[in-house]
Order: C-alpha cells, then sequence, then structure tokens
C-alpha cells in the first residue's frame, strides 16, 4: 500500500506575506531561453525567515546553533502531531496541563492547527496575529521529551502586537528547551495525524532560520 504524502509548506512568490508587513520572494531572469540564452537561470532574492519557515537558536541567541548544527537524521519525525485550537486576532495562545496531558508522550513534531491561515492574504495575518505563551515550553517539554520541533500556521511564535512577550516565547522554545519553531505552515489538507514528517531546510551554512520543505506521510 503506498501512503499519501502533502505539503505542509507554501510555495513562495511575489504575494508572500512576511513578519512586519513585507511581502514577496522576488525572482528575476538571468538567463532566458526566449531571450536567445541556450538555458534559463533565475535569481531569487529573499529573507531567510520568509514563507514557511524554521527558526534555530542562532536567531536568538549569539552562540545559538545554526542549520549546520543539526544532522541528517533530525529531519525525519516518526512522531508527529496535530492540535486544533481556537483563536483569535493578537491572543496569547496557551494549553492547560490537562490539554498537554492528551499529547502523546512520544511526539517528537508537535503542530497547532489555528485556521489563522484563512487570513494569509490580509494585513491582520501579521500584525494582529496570535502568538504562543512562552510557559507552553516547559509544559510540552515535560509531557513530550523527544519533543524537537512546534509548528504553526500563524506567522510566528511572537504575536505582532505583544512583540516583548514573543521575545521571551521564543528564548523558552529556542534556548531553554531546545524547541525549535516553524512559522507560516500550510495545514488546511491537514485533516487526519500524519505518521512521518520530512523536514528540509536550505542547506546555507551560518543560517539562524530558513525557509523549509516540509512533507506530510499520511
Amino acid at each position: 500500500m503506498t501512503s499519501n504524502k502533502i505539503y505542509l509548506s507554501y510555495f513562495m512568490d511575489d504575494n508572500t506575506p512576511l513578519y512586519g508587513g513585507d511581502y514577496g520572494v522576488k525572482m528575476k531572469s538571468l538567463r532566458s531561453i526566449e531571450n536567445g540564452d541556450t538555458a534559463n537561470t533565475k535569481e531569487l532574492n529573499f529573507c531567510n525567515h520568509s514563507g514557511t519557515h524554521i527558526d534555530f537558536p542562532n536567531h536568538f541567541s549569539v552562540n545559538g546553533k545554526v542549520v549546520e548544527n543539526y544532522d541528517a537524521e533530525f529531519w525525519i519525525f516518526d512522531h508527529p502531531y496535530f492540535i486544533e485550537v481556537n483563536t483569535v486576532e493578537s491572543q496569547i495562545i496557551d494549553l492547560s496541563l490537562e490539554d498537554v496531558n492528551l499529547i502523546p508522550q512520544n511526539v517528537d513534531f508537535l503542530i497547532i492547527k489555528t485556521g489563522f491561515t484563512k487570513y494569509r492574504s490580509e494585513e491582520r495575518y501579521w500584525n494582529a496575529n496570535p502568538g504562543i505563551a512562552p510557559e507552553l515550553a516547559e509544559k510540552l517539554k515535560s509531557r513530550c521529551k523527544n519533543l524537537r520541533v512546534l509548528g504553526m500556521d500563524i506567522i510566528s511564535l511572537t504575536s505582532f502586537q505583544n512583540r516583548p512577550l514573543g521575545r521571551i516565547s521564543h528564548n523558552k522554545f529556542l534556548i531553554e528547551n531546545e524547541i525549535l519553531i516553524v512559522e507560516d505552515m500550510y495545514l488546511d489538507k491537514l485533516i487526519n495525524q500524519p505518521n512521518r514528517i520530512y523536514c528540509f531546510p536550505i542547506l546555507r551554512s551560518g543560517l539562524d532560520g530558513s525557509p523549509v520543505t516540509i512533507i506530510a506521510e499520511l
């Protein structure tokens, strides 16, 4: 039996929303067959925190890990799990201990699906986005010792309306609890629990974060 696979990453384009209000991943033609060249070649220009992307500890710590500090095996997750959370604009998302205890203990990639992605084409997606409470990091790590990544369908762990708290949250997850963060995930097609997740960053040394291609095996 073949498994079904779906993308959990957005394709980047000129309209990709970025935290802070910028838009777009720029692409221009360097060579074109239509113009007489022997091949087509493009140049891409984008922030490393564009589209569906991952934050490494170096994003908030000078001495924190960067992309090359993670080996190939790290990027395959055999025990993913997603939960659905109702949220409103600028809300700080937390989970009670009772809710956390419903999450399987062996989870290595946890996804929070909020549905806020329905506003991705609107300004509120970045300037009124929900954020994640710093207290949630320790709750999750205490329950799920093998948790390596927290993913979400909001543009940032930091609510734009509460940036000081967002900095604390990033430190709690990335530095104190060693949970990497994936932001701006495409979760519309994620209806059933995935069996495995593959998450692949751009392999450019020194990156504090990177766009990622995420594939879920259902």
